[in-house]
């Protein structure tokens, strides 16, 4: 068993305030409180490129595109490249072109975030592997004017999308006013909130071909943080004549059809800005993916990337089997779907060498969210008190289930701002985490929910049974979610709560999350976090988030308007010190009031093949940071020649 306090603990913090200089390469953040720096996985590559290399554009190519362009079927390289192409320092070392990594989803259309994180580009960009840094990407600089109210960036000249069509401005307009603000060609019913202030949309503009303007009535503090998630452009010279605005024969069912999340990634034939672009799909089997010949990133031997010709994802619907594959060396990567009672069997395999185990984190961990607008109204009345919050938070006893279930890599906790955030606070962190039976039940006789006819359950105000119903994933939860939920039902009923375990699979679990039709709903990687990168989940950022109290935009508590207000104001805000004032009330206010049942931070689990080289060796396996994958950066890993 691994002692979790053996594990090397990660420092990277991160926060949505901009740059004092908005011309440089990256934006340091603040180191979080409390925490050991790990030692950082050195390179043996060379820290800059040859500046030459630039100047004579004379860069390195994989030999299958040398031989198209040998062919004249493909540009030389030099053609192909942008003016000033992003130069990455690999992990590890200068790696070799070729080959193919392997990887494997649960399913296709239903699992889509993982090709997504996995090739997501943007403007911006977290540093990897650990995001302890906004670093440039798309746009080769920035920089803030009318005290922070407008933004201006500067894309990289000649970068292209994957058919070697320029990318401009052009295509983050398209994307932006005709896909994400076109409520008709919107595959979402409400466009997203990271982009709107004060109930309007932000203004995007066109400079120039390369310059985008964005202008807010309020600074832009979120917009950095923004502009490292989901790419904001869309190639227009393909969807444009699918949209009706330019199409009179189009129609927006078609258009909104053929734009979503799933065709986007997986469908071949819609031009990316991606390493590695669809070639492939048979659904329900395998997405292929191959080396886009136009991707605008070097190493720094000048060597354009990826160095893997192909990124393949078979479709495997049973975790069990994908690890099975894992370790026979069938798959390269594994940690999408790795849960921690796997640990065991992943180290006892370790030793034959076909695979390393990894342990990084800690990031995100498991949590029981209880539903603020329950259908039962009585227990919407009991969620609603904050002492049934803490008694139902003090009735468990989390590390007990560290032990059996989490062997050793739960860092027990509260609900608050995690170990990734630099507003981090150890004292709100632990709040209410104490386990203390005898607390809770005081807690809940002081709420007035007492057993009143002595058969070992209390009742709820309206006299019926104190009981609900806890759903989880199963099979296949990432975190045990059958095995979790067992114990916390135990402790919860040793306090006098009825609990029914209500265990199915995720697409029957998630849709009554955000359907509202759950009483109490548990998930793996919802816990202490930086509410930052994921407002919707802390705040009332619009109606019908956060979606454990769907109705707070009519009925939502004071603190959590105080919450709110806090957060747009740290998201509209340009100084450091109101920041960090506006986070710790933020933070404070949630940890004093305990909306959500929180476990801990997770420690997580993962492996790779000893084929590939560049693996990182720490990571954070946050969804606030594009989750697992996009932190392995897997365009600078390399597949190993056979021996």
């Amino acid at each position: 068993m691994i002692n979790r306090f053996l594990v090397l603990v990660c420092l990277v913090g991160v926060t949505g305030c901009l740059a004092s200089d908005p011309m440089q390469e990256g934006t340091g953040f603040s180191d979080r409180q409390g925490m050991q720096k790990i030692k950082r996985q050195e390179t043996r590559a060379p820290r800059e490129i040859d500046r030459s290399i630039l100047t004579a554009r004379s860069f390195q190519e994989a030999p299958l595109l040398a031989q198209q362009v040998a062919k004249g079927s493909l540009p030389p390289i030099s053609e192909r490249l942008p003016d000033n192409p992003l130069v990455i320092v690999p992990v590890d070392t200068i790696g070799q072109y070729g080959g193919i990594i392997r990887r494997a989803l649960t399913g296709d259309i239903v699992q889509t975030a993982g090709p997504s994180k996995t090739l997501n580009e943007n403007l911006m960009g977290f540093s990897r592997p650990l995001p302890d840094s906004i670093v440039l990407g798309l746009a080769e600089k920035y920089e803030f004017l009318d005290n922070g109210r407008t933004a201006l960036f500067y894309l990289r000249k000649g970068v292209k999308w994957s058919d070697g069509h320029p990318f401009t401005v052009d295509d983050i307009l398209f994307w932006y006013y005709d896909m994400t603000f076109d409520d008709d060609a919107r595959n979402n019913p409400f466009p997203p909130a990271g982009w709107v202030v004060d109930d309007e949309p932000m203004r995007f503009e066109k400079v120039d071909d390369y310059t985008l303007k964005i202008v807010s009535p309020k600074p832009l503090g979120r917009v950095l943080p923004e502009l490292c998630r989901e790419l904001i452009a869309a190639p227009k010279h393909v969807l444009a004549p699918l949209h009706p605005k330019y199409n009179a024969n189009a129609t927006y069912e078609s258009f909104r059809d053929s734009t979503t999340n799933g065709m986007r990634i997986l469908k071949p034939g819609i031009p990316r800005l991606s390493a590695w672009v669809p070639v492939e799909w048979i659904r329900g089997q395998r997405i292929i993916y191959e080396r886009n010949p136009y991707y605008w990133k070097v190493d720094t031997a000048g060597k354009q990337l990826p160095y893997a010709d192909s990124l393949a994802f078979n479709i495997i619907q049973d975790t069990q089997v994908i690890l099975l594959r894992f370790m026979n060396g069938e798959l390269d990567l594994f940690g999408r779907y790795t849960r921690v009672d796997m640990l065991p069997t992943l180290k006892s395999e370790e030793r034959k060498g076909k695979f390393e185990v990894r342990i990084t984190g800690p990031g995100r961990g498991p949590a029981y969210h209880v539903n603020w607008d329950c259908k039962k109204l009585g227990l919407r009345e009991a969620f609603r008190n904050k002492k049934v919050r803490m008694a139902l938070s003090h009735a468990i006893n989390r590390e007990e289930i560290n032990e059996i279930v989490f062997h050793g890599l739960l860092d027990a906790a509260g609900f608050s701002f995690g170990p990734v955030s630099p507003f981090f606070d150890e004292k709100m962190y632990r709040m209410y985490s104490t386990f203390d039976p005898n607390l809770a039940s005081r807690l809940l006789d002081e709420a007035g929910y007492r057993d009143s006819d002595g058969d070992g359950f209390r009742e709820l105000k309206d006299g019926t049974l104190f009981e609900l119903t806890l759903d989880y994933v199963s099979p296949g939860g990432l975190f045990s979610d059958q095995a979790v939920s067992e114990l916390v039902s135990a402790h919860w009923e040793a306090v006098g709560i009825k609990v029914h375990l209500n265990g199915a699979l995720r697409d029957i679990i998630v849709p009554r999350r955000y359907n509202n039709e759950y009483d109490v709903h548990y998930w793996g990687l919802e816990g202490p976090n930086d509410p930052l990168f994921y407002a919707i989940g802390w705040g009332i950022m619009a109606k019908n988030v956060p979606y454990w109290h769907q109705n707070s935009f009519e009925e939502g508590p004071d603190w959590l308007w105080e919450v709110t207000k806090n957060l747009k104001l740290a998201m509209t805000t340009v100084d450091t010190s109101l920041l960090r004032g506006y986070m710790t009330k933020a933070r404070d206010l949630h940890s004093e009031n305990v909306p959500i049942i929180a476990l801990g931070s997770m420690y997580n689990v993962w492996g790779a093949s000893t084929r590939l080289g560049n693996v990182p060796r720490e990571n954070i396996g946050d969804n606030a940071f594009l989750g697992w994958s996009r932190p392995v950066f897997h365009e600078q890993i390399y597949v190993k020649p056979e021996k």
